[in-house]
């Protein structure tokens, strides 16, 4: 064999080699991170292999290569933006913060801001409201319902209200919130919402364990704090409001230490029933109805259709379907790859079903 012959030899097998290896690269990594590709963020492709390679070499050599999953995190600028609250566990401080997302792409550190603006009631800033309103809408719920993630200009409670510039919207939400914290808000400001006001009341499938703080819930806390917060000092007036039935079947509510260490024994303990769990969201639910005699839109985003908490709603309200199953149209986005809560199109799509439901006779 001449000399070219074997040069064009080596040449077409050492191409071989590495579109195998690539192949073989890009298996491993689609099989690595499945359940995170939505999440991907847009950039400059680069080969698996390499990807790969960076990450054998981190694993053999320990900090040889950063991680990019243990520098993805959030910290609010100022930090102290929670306060204790008796019967919500915590609550908003007013005031104007950045929330700050970091992670590492390409191995650059990038980050991310969103301006977050408590007002002096604890509400999230959603827009100049009128002196006058023609009517109330109180939007209650968690962190997708908050906005963690985008701008106060791009929450689906500013949004309404810029549609309906004669109506004031409050937004009465926050990041671990439940119904036991909406039923909390409702009972104070019932006596604020009149004929004609209208409720907005966020639901997800998980939304249950946290309305009956399962044992799991606060392991996770313990691990998502660990892994975002290593910094942050753990303390026993961290608290979170779980709803429970007491022995005649009444819905009860009271707090309990939000952190593992302050409550091991409650942490370690056995996981309540699903049946457990859907009795005391639907004890929730119509304990919050019975609130107002007005209109309450319950918004759907995350879940089964067949939720059994959404099989017998109160008389008052409508259910409001908005998970991305509703959709014609891709809506689930994220922060730009940066957290996984619902980034502006979310916020959108939201906006648009609740806007349809206040304006339909």
């Amino acid at each position: 064999m001449s000399i070219a012959r074997k040069a064009a030899f080596y040449t077409i097998l050492a191409l071989i080699v590495l579109a195998a290896s690539e192949l073989v690269s890009s298996a491993f990594l689609f099989f690595a991170y499945r359940d995170q590709i939505a999440s991907l963020s847009a950039g400059p492709p680069m080969p698996a292999t390499v990807l790969v390679l960076r990450r054998g070499l981190n694993w053999l050599l320990p900090g040889s290569a950063p991680d990019p999953a243990a520098y993805r995190r959030m910290t609010r600028i100022p930090q102290d933006f929670f306060s204790e609250d008796a019967q919500q566990g915590y609550r908003a401080k007013p005031g104007r913060y950045i929330f700050r997302y970091s992670r590492l792409h390409r191995d650059v550190p990038e980050h991310l801001d969103s301006v977050v603006t408590i007002k002096g009631d604890g509400t999230r800033f959603t827009g100049n409201t009128p002196a006058a309103p023609a009517r109330q809408i109180y939007v209650l719920g968690d962190s997708f319902v908050f906005g963690d993630g985008v701008n106060d200009e791009q929450t689906f409670s500013f949004l309404l209200q810029s549609a309906f510039p004669r109506d004031a919207v409050h937004l009465h939400a926050l990041s671990g919130y439940s119904w036991a914290n909406a039923l909390v808000t409702m009972e104070r400001i019932q006596d604020e919402i009149h004929p004609g006001d209208i409720v907005i009341l966020g639901y997800a499938y998980y939304y249950k364990e946290r309305h009956v703080e399962a044992p799991g819930r606060l392991r996770d806390i313990r691990d998502w704090m660990a892994r975002s917060f290593p910094e942050v000092e753990l303390s026993p007036k961290d608290r979170l409001v779980r709803a429970r039935l007491d022995g005649a079947n009444h819905l009860v509510l009271d707090t309990i230490p939000m952190h593992c260490k302050f409550n091991p024994d409650y942490c370690t303990g056995a996981e309540p029933t699903a049946d457990y769990t859907d009795k005391v969201s639907m004890e929730l639910l119509r304990s919050i109805a019975a609130k107002t005699g007005g209109k309450i839109y319950l918004v759907h985003f995350f879940g089964p259709k067949n939720d059994p908490v959404l099989a017998k709603l109160p008389g008052n309200v409508e259910l409001v379907p908005a998970t991305p199953e509703d959709f014609l149209y891709v809506m689930r986005d994220d922060v730009m790859g940066f957290d996984d809560h619902g980034g502006p199109y979310w916020h959108y799509a939201i906006y648009s079903r609740i806007k349809q439901a206040l304006a339909l006779p």
